[in-house]
């Protein structure tokens, strides 16, 4: 039997409007008697209905997520699937849902949320990216909606969830010099208008100027499986004297670990970030620097609803 805000009214002796009050927390009842109702509502087994709650307060319960635009707003990219499911376990235990926006350019992205603000009732936003002069925060800026970045802040957002990016792409330079004794290395990229890449590149960028390494950048083009193949397979074979490279993310990661594979390349060295995808071939030269996406999207929740934290920082470990 379901318990409604009308029968903990006839048990506790009052009205429906003071019960549905109470167990609100409005101001205009007392203390003392939200905690009696809130204490017998529980006893009871009452279960909120929070759909119900929306239609009267004008607040949606759900919470907008907001994929970048282009190819790697694929759902299917591992890391956003672990973001996901720290955005929504966060979100139940606060009994509220996601609602999601994908789109394969900016301006399409920007109708999408257009429309989750206007028919949603939706006032809260996670971005799962973060890039300069973006329309979407422009959007949701003049609409006046809470949204929280997970990537670097920019110069119109204070609230954000974030690795330190620059000091991993750091980190796993010197990891390279330090454990693999590296002389030439690469760092691929394949999306630098995100914020996260520029960060991780400038950070290793670093590590190899202050070591006197040297160090190349191959940034791929948004091609297909076949061609993006194709272009690093022909950019290594012009390298033959290269000995470490870094991947931004494990997709990309995976293709050039295949690559070195075809190419019986055994002595390479690679670190990737993110360490989601199981195509990797198991070898003593591959590393993987561990993001931790599931706790970044709990944390996003919480600097989202928590009022007294404006960022948190998701710290990152180099693994095997």
């Amino acid at each position: 039997m379901v318990v409604t805000i009308r029968d903990i009214a006839k048990r506790a002796g009052v009205s429906v409007s003071t019960a549905s009050r109470a167990l609100n927390n409005h101001s205009s009842i007392s203390l003392k008697t939200r905690s009696k109702i809130q204490a017998l509502a529980k006893k009871m087994g009452y279960k909120p209905n929070y759909n119900a709650k929306t239609l009267t307060t004008g607040v949606s319960n759900a919470v907008g997520v907001i994929f970048p635009p282009g190819e790697m707003s694929m759902s299917a990219n591992p890391f956003f699937v672990d973001l996901l499911m720290g955005i929504n376990k966060e979100l139940q235990s606060r009994h509220a849902m996601l609602s999601v926006a994908i789109a394969n350019s900016s301006q399409a992205l920007v109708q999408n949320v257009e429309t989750l603000i206007s028919q949603g009732l939706i006032h809260n936003f996670i971005l799962l990216y973060s890039v300069s002069n973006d329309p979407v925060i422009e959007l949701l800026k003049k609409q006046g909606m809470t949204y929280v970045l997970v990537g670097d802040p920019n110069e119109d957002s204070e609230n954000y969830v974030n690795n330190d990016n620059r000091l991993a792409g750091q980190r796993v330079g010197e990891y390279l010099i330090d454990v693999f004794r590296v002389t030439h290395t690469l760092f691929v990229e394949q999306l630098p208008e995100l914020k996260f890449e520029q960060q991780r590149r400038l950070g290793f960028q670093k590590a190899m100027k202050a070591a006197n390494v040297k160090t190349e950048t191959l940034q791929l083009p948004r091609l297909s499986q076949l061609h993006l193949d194709q272009a690093v397979e022909q950019f290594l074979r012009t390298r033959e004297t290269i000995d470490g490279i870094v991947t931004t993310d494990d997709l990309l990661g995976v293709m050039i670990s295949q690559t070195m594979w075809e190419l019986q390349d055994t002595r390479t060295a690679l670190i990737s970030f993110n360490r989601n995808q199981v195509g990797f071939l198991a070898d003593e030269q591959v590393r993987f620097v561990e993001l931790y996406p599931e706790r970044m999207g709990q944390a996003a929740v919480r600097v989202l609803f928590d009022k007294d934290k404006q960022s948190e920082l998701i710290p990152f470990t180099i693994e095997k």
